[in-house]
């Protein structure tokens, strides 16, 4: 929460101090970046964290070094397909790399949520006050520099607290089970960027509405990791994971005209439609980390993840294109509903497999 927060004032700051046109490139390049941490994360949060919890160190070294080798070629990527000159965004090239060495996994591993929290509070701090001088001082430099700050600051923040001795302690997972906890890590860790830099190509309001769904995404992904960390099952973890996605959703229907307001200065309607029928987008997100959460390690379905991601890019390339980003986003939900009842029907046939077992 303390993260979304932060990551709001600095949206309400820039929002109102840069054009449309700017903070479009600037999200567009956010979304890929985006993509790049999660292929850099490759999936492996989770598994570092039952690593941690059972000691197993040296596995974990291997895994963060083949986290550095991709967030190498993801940049390279990056680099290679934008349209943007790297002198513009060099810093934003900082954000995989800083993901691939953070330590964080150990200290959700030790279930420290407090020092998580103390991350992210300063993280947000170092990036609130690069957003009030990119916001009296409008520039591409301290507009790119912004992302780079908070992930740089808890990349040492992270170092720092890691090493602290304290005990861990879970459950030992299966090893037929890792193959399948990846695949879903990386589902849930593409899946709010994908469909946008699929879908949207250079939408710009597009782009300013998916800043909005982010905080949602972000607060979904802290929610479900502090659950696994703890094995949170039952009434309270659906609870947790939906309710606040419910409420966002009601706002987003109800009054996106306000929202607009509170993060940009002069919204245009697109952008205000564009929430509007995303309403739906949160409580969608959650459901499926709620599903994903249940299946993640179950060794019946240790592909499923893994289909489900080539089925969800895949598909994108067969869809229809459209100028219009209503009806991009209204495609991006229909994509997840269908994905939620792929979700549901496995869950249903994994069931059965595990009585009849």
């Amino acid at each position: 929460m303390i993260a979304r927060l932060g990551g709001m004032a600095i949206l309400v700051l820039i929002g109102h101090a840069y054009s449309e046109a700017d903070l479009g490139t600037y999200f567009q390049l956010l979304a890929m970046v985006g993509l790049a941490v999660t292929a850099t994360q490759a999936g492996s949060g989770p598994l570092l964290v039952r690593l941690a919890q059972n000691a197993a160190f040296g596995q974990a070294i291997h895994v963060v070094g083949t986290r550095c080798l991709i967030a190498g070629f993801a940049s390279i990527l990056i680099v290679t397909t934008s349209s943007v000159p790297l002198a513009q965004y060099w810093p934003l090239i900082l954000i995989p790399f800083a993901a691939a060495l953070s330590p964080d996994w150990m200290i959700a591993a030790k279930t420290r949520f407090s020092r998580l929290g103390m991350i992210a509070v300063i993280g947000q701090a170092c990036g609130i006050m690069v957003a009030i001088w990119a916001s009296l001082n409008p520039s591409d430099l301290a507009l790119y520099l912004i992302a780079p700050a908070v992930s740089v600051a808890s990349l040492a923040l992270a170092t720092v607290f890691a090493f602290e001795q304290s005990s861990t302690k879970g459950p030992l997972a299966p090893t037929a089970s890792v193959f399948g906890l990846v695949g879903f890590t990386l589902l849930a860790g593409f899946l709010p960027n994908l469909d946008f830099v699929l879908l949207g190509a250079d939408n710009d309001p597009l782009f300013l509405a998916q800043r909005v769904f982010l905080f949602c995404a972000g607060l979904i992904a802290a929610i479900t990791s502090t659950l696994f960390a703890k094995n949170e099952v039952g009434q309270l973890r659906d609870i947790w994971l939906l309710a606040p996605m419910v409420l966002i959703a009601g706002l987003l229907l109800f009054l996106p005209d306000k929202l607009a307001d509170l993060f940009y200065s002069s919204p245009s309607d697109d952008l205000i439609t564009i929430l509007q029928v995303g309403a739906a987008w949160p409580v969608l997100m959650a459901f499926i980390a709620r599903q994903i959460l249940i299946l993640q390690e179950l060794s019946t379905v240790k592909w499923l993840g893994w289909g489900c991601l080539a089925l969800m890019i895949i598909t994108a390339f067969a869809m229809p294109a459209s100028d219009l980003a209503s009806d991009i986003m209204k495609l991006i939900e229909v994509r997840l509903v269908c994905l939620v009842l792929i979700l549901l029907a496995c869950q249903k046939v994994a069931t059965r497999r595990q009585v009849v077992a």
